[in-house]
Formats: C-alpha cells, structure tokens, sequence
C-alpha cells in the first residue's frame, strides 16, 4: 500500500453533536475540518491524519464528546447503527 505524500491520508472523528443543527457545527469547525455527516444525535468530522489530535481536542474544548476515530466513514455509519440499536433494545 502506497501512502499518499501529497494528499495525505483521512480520518473520520465521530462525536456527539448536543443536538446542535448542521449550519452551527459546519460554522464552529469551519477550516479545521470537514462536516461529512449530520444526524440528529452524531456527526462525522473529516480531517488530515497529521491534524486528527488538533481537531479532536478543537472538539473537546467546545463541548463535545468523541466517540471514536476510523479512516472510513462506513465504519462510523455502522458505529452510530450500534449505538441507536442499543438504546432501542
């Protein structure tokens, strides 16, 4: 497998959003990250690997909790499946 030199490779942060809307966290993370995904409860922030520690302690210090760290959004989308299955049950 071949790193990417000048792209870098991504990383997925999936964090509870406080049921804060899309417009307010795409304005919060605007040019640290990228807003991936939204949903009611979770979002999914995209970043460099080399900047996933800035963008996760970026989070914490506004409040939010991280959940957990992937290099695919796939694997966050069935994370969040999980936690929503649990609290069904």
């Amino acid at each position: 497998m071949v790193v990417r030199e000048r792209v870098g490779r991504k990383r997925y942060i999936l964090f509870f959003n406080k049921g804060k809307s899309r417009d307010e966290i795409q304005k919060l993370i605007k040019g640290k990250a990228y807003l991936a995904y939204h949903s009611k409860f979770f979002s999914i922030v995209r970043c460099r690997h080399t900047e996933k520690e800035k963008v996760i302690e970026f989070l914490k210090e506004n409040g939010f909790k991280t959940v957990k760290t992937s290099g695919t959004i796939k694997k966050l989308k069935k994370q969040i499946n999980s936690f929503l299955q649990d609290a069904t049950t």
